[in-house]
């Protein structure tokens, strides 16, 4: 490999190889395609050779190519490992940037509005906060740690990870006094739920066999909008305890029953256990749930 090689070509090589076309690498990195196709060309431009072969279904890795792939996912594996160890390498007092991943409810309301003890505690620290529907990748440094609510008994996929169990997010049905005035049986309701895209949730399920199977005035794929159109009066919300309960505008249905919940998690790369940034983040989140959310046993 020539000394003149330029790592943000080898980057957008990696993406593509991965994503199979330009496309995916380009959203993979949030950029053009047509960016992604430069950086390509001119990486095979100073290697001399080919490292796809351009088909109509994707890009797919030359031979030269794969061993390129082997070499630069090596190097970049271990350029990862030392940016996840750095902290190790601070002094006594907590600095650096801190890069969280979680959902959009856990992150919009437990964790935004409750970061200012940490930036008080920390003040050389900052704080990414990433939200996001999909897993962060903690392999790939896409974020240090994550906030997780999983489905009852679901496992932390991958052994490179460690993971703490933080407890149990509890949840309840919401309505606006309005709505509660109009129908006393809360069972009579409307209601605005998941759409099909979240047929796997078992909440979701859970509260359509609560209402009898009647069809919902709303469906959506994000629970905030669930939230607004639930404030408006359109009709019942299921939220988690610590969401519903802090919002004045909203009561909780007290005769009604409730769902098992979801288990929540702390989880990080086993090569951050010793770092300062991310271990600190760790304990403040976990006085947090404590404080707001059930305890774990």
């Amino acid at each position: 490999m020539e000394n003149n090689l330029d790592w943000n070509d080898l980057k957008f090589f990696l993406a593509v190889a991965r994503g199979g076309g330009l496309t995916p690498a380009a959203q993979a990195l949030g950029t053009s395609a047509s960016t992604v196709s430069r950086h390509v060309d001119a990486l095979e431009a100073r290697l001399g050779v080919r490292l796809f072969m351009r088909q109509q279904r994707g890009y797919l890795l030359t031979d030269e190519g794969s061993a390129l792939f082997g070499q630069v996912a090596e190097v970049e594996r271990a350029t990862q490992a030392v940016e996840r160890n750095r902290g190790r390498l601070d002094g006594g007092e907590v600095s650096g940037l801190i890069k969280i991943a979680t959902s959009e409810t856990l992150g919009n309301h437990l964790l935004a509005p409750n970061l200012a003890g940490f930036a008080a505690s920390h003040p050389r620290a900052q704080v990414e906060l990433l939200v996001s529907r999909h897993l962060a990748d903690l392999n790939r440094r896409e974020a240090d740690l994550a906030l997780r609510m999983m489905e009852p008994d679901s496992a932390i996929a991958g052994t490179d990870y460690i993971a703490h169990p933080l407890g149990k997010v509890r949840f309840g049905l919401y309505a606006t006094a309005a709505l509660l005035a109009a129908h006393p049986d809360w069972r009579t309701m409307p209601y605005v739920t998941w759409d099909e895209s979240w047929g796997h949730y078992s909440m979701g399920s859970w509260l359509i066999a609560q209402l009898g199977g009647r069809d919902p005035v709303l469906r959506t794929n994000n629970l905030q909008a669930q939230y607004a159109a639930a404030r408006a009066g359109l009709g019942l919300v299921l939220l988690p305890r610590f969401h519903g309960d802090a919002d004045p505008l909203l009561q909780a249905i007290a005769d009604a029953p409730a769902p098992a919940g979801r288990d929540l998690w702390v989880v990080y790369h086993r090569d951050l256990k010793a770092s300062r940034r991310v271990q600190a983040m760790r304990r403040y989140i976990e006085t947090l749930v404590a404080r707001l959310i059930d305890p774990a046993p």
